[in-house]
């Protein structure tokens, strides 16, 4: 799984680096550039229908089981610290770069509660478009530590809560503009019920809820995200039956790493470091590998510049996680949750093959 999310960010970052129309390879745009190559990786924008399908899974698995502190002191110290670095990082070099639009203190100070997107602030980088997704997702998970979890009330979240969603957003044009979990509701909702089949075991109903999800983000993507691709990106349209093919296979892909043995048991070290890098080569890559790209186009070509663009925001990625996350994380997490409750014991849901 650790792997599979350093895969989605792969793909998010060529996508960015390679479609969109973001003007840094010179007096060419990206799909005149590129041509074919970048066509096919606009469709690494399903790199974030992974994404929220891994953290269905993830974060269900995180909740369960604890108390709304001690889930609220695990994200906290999770996503904020790096958070924290890549925005004044990303700050500063929008203020030194020529090109680069600035943005004032104000927005960076807004950007830094990670609340900002629903009070119209505009993002330090657009990328974080996905983090208020993800932060909408973690308020539900923290209605369910408070309320508790149960087998029943998960498996009725994974199906009607996506299901409302979806007859929103096809029925109620502009609804999720600010409710931005509308549409990606039912990627959280097949990766909750992929957690249950994992933790429980496999029955009809079970597999009718990721069915039922994967239809709806099927219809939701083909319907509505392909207009989002193409307005950052040009060359020629999405295709609906390309993306609403993706989709499902990238559904797929989760499912597999979950529930086949042979791959979910893997426990090689490398693929925990890799998908280490995941968060923080999210966050830095888009303004620092423009920049890149600006200075080092003109004279090395466009291969090799890319690739260098990639490998310098990995090795960024390396840098905030070795000194920012692996030094920060645990010991700001346990401060967040106090000194420990010996009184109340909860378990999560048994794993079983």
């Amino acid at each position: 799984m650790d792997s599979l999310r350093l895969v989605a960010a792969l793909a998010i970052v060529v996508f960015h680096f390679a479609t969109r129309d973001h003007g840094r390879w010179g007096d060419q745009l990206p799909h005149e550039l590129f041509g074919a190559f970048s066509h096919v990786v606009k469709y690494g924008y399903a790199g974030v229908h992974l994404f929220f399908t891994i953290s269905g899974f993830v974060i269900l698995m995180s909740v369960w089981g604890r108390t709304p502190r001690q889930f609220l002191a695990s994200r906290i110290s999770r996503l904020y610290p790096a958070f924290w670095v890549a925005v004044l990082a990303t700050a500063t070099l929008r203020w030194l770069w020529p090109s680069f639009e600035n943005r004032s203190i104000t927005e960076v100070l807004a950007n830094l509660t990670m609340f900002h997107e629903p009070f119209e602030v505009q993002h330090v980088d657009g990328v974080y478009w996905t983090l208020w997704v993800e932060m909408q997702f973690y308020l539900v998970m923290l209605v369910f530590a408070f309320i508790g979890i149960t087998l029943r009330r998960v498996l009725a979240v994974a199906a009607i809560l996506p299901a409302i969603s979806t007859a929103m957003v096809m029925l109620l044009p502009g609804s999720d503009a600010k409710f931005t979990i509308l549409s990606w509701a039912a990627m959280f909702g097949t990766g909750m019920a992929l957690y249950v089949i994992y933790s429980r075991g496999h029955t009809w109903q079970r597999w009718a809820i990721v069915a039922l999800n994967s239809a709806q983000a099927v219809l939701i993507a083909a319907t509505h995200k392909t207009e989002a691709i193409d307005a950052v990106a040009g060359g020629e349209p999405t295709s609906p039956l390309v993306l609403a093919l993706v989709v499902p296979a990238v559904i797929a892909a989760v499912a597999v790493v979950a529930l086949v043995p042979a791959i979910r048991d893997l426990d090689w070290r490398v693929l925990t470091t890799l998908g280490s890098l995941t968060y923080p080569l999210y966050l830095i890559h888009e303004y620092f590998g423009w920049a890149l790209i600006e200075v080092l186009h003109p004279s090395i070509g466009k291969w090799v510049t890319l690739l260098i663009a990639v490998a310098a925001s990995l090795a960024l990625a390396w840098l905030i996680h070795r000194f920012v996350e692996q030094p920060v994380h645990r010991p700001l997490r346990k401060a967040l949750e106090g000194p420990p409750r010996t009184s109340r014991a909860v378990t999560g849901p048994p794993r079983t093959s």
